[in-house]
């Protein structure tokens, strides 16, 4: 039996995928394919890579605000996006295990969006890098990635929990960590949380679409409605956020798969 795993878009809030690979690794689950969007598809990076989740959550834990401008390169008075994203990318070149995805332990799917085409873009060969980028490219938050003649922006915009991408799986897992959106605040947001917002709704639309026209066998979706897409610094936090429903998965896949 070959198992999939697709871990959804939601900025600092895709932190949270660490802990449901951790619960795999803890019980042993070896995964065969892994698809990914945005944030999804740089943790699935990793993995993929051969680096174990318990590694990758102490890359994130590590990570705190003292090291966003190592990542992060504002565009100053730009029309296109607060953040260029090249410190990302170079963040990416030296810390990913391999950089090609036929170097690659398992088989990996990011999906982005082609901006000038209006449809989704999957990657699956060539240089990892570009296609991350490509695919965490928030609109009006990130400039939107030019490569190799299209131009490219967050692939949550067509598909923000890739799990139709796990083709060859015979088992399929979703985590979606934007489920919840915190709605609390009646007062006017500033422009950052409509883009934001917006987004989400969006979102919720599509999956409440894709959701009918393809099964998946355990699908998680943790309440993370308290952070905010942006807080990468509270890395830690959000992990922890998540541990409950963490340990409901856990009992899952040992029903359902073990």
């Amino acid at each position: 039996m070959k198992i999939g795993i697709a871990l959804g878009s939601g900025g600092a809030k895709g932190f949270a995928h660490i802990p449901y690979l951790q619960a795999l690794d803890e019980l042993g689950v070896n995964v065969d394919c892994i698809s990914g969007t945005s944030m999804g598809a740089f943790l699935g990076a990793f993995y993929a890579g051969g680096m174990p989740a318990k590694e990758i959550h102490e890359l994130a834990v590590n990570f705190g605000l003292s090291d966003m401008p190592k990542v992060i390169t504002p565009a100053m008075f730009s029309k296109f996006g607060l953040v260029k994203g090249k410190k990302i990318e170079d963040f990416l070149t030296k810390n990913l295990p391999v950089l090609r995805f036929e170097d690659l332990k398992i088989p990996l799917k990011i999906s982005a969006t082609d901006y000038w085409n209006q449809k989704e873009y999957v990657f699956d060969s060539g240089d990892i890098v570009p296609a991350i980028r490509a695919s965490i490219s928030i609109p009006g938050v990130f400039q939107p990635y030019q490569y190799q003649g299209n131009l490219y922006i967050d692939g949550g915009m067509v598909n923000s929990v890739p799990f139709d991408l796990l083709t060859e799986a015979d088992f399929k897992i979703a985590i979606d960590v934007m489920e919840d959106y915190d709605n609390e605040d009646k007062s006017i947001p500033g422009l950052i949380d409509v883009i934001i917002g917006s987004y989400f709704v969006m979102k919720k639309t599509i999956m409440d679409y894709r959701k009918n026209g393809s099964s998946v066998d355990i699908y998680r979706s943790p309440d993370l409605s308290k952070y905010h897409v942006l807080a990468f610094h509270k890395s830690e936090k959000v992990i922890k956020a998540v541990v409950d429903d963490v340990e409901e998965f856990k009992e899952e896949v040992t029903q359902l798969l073990l």
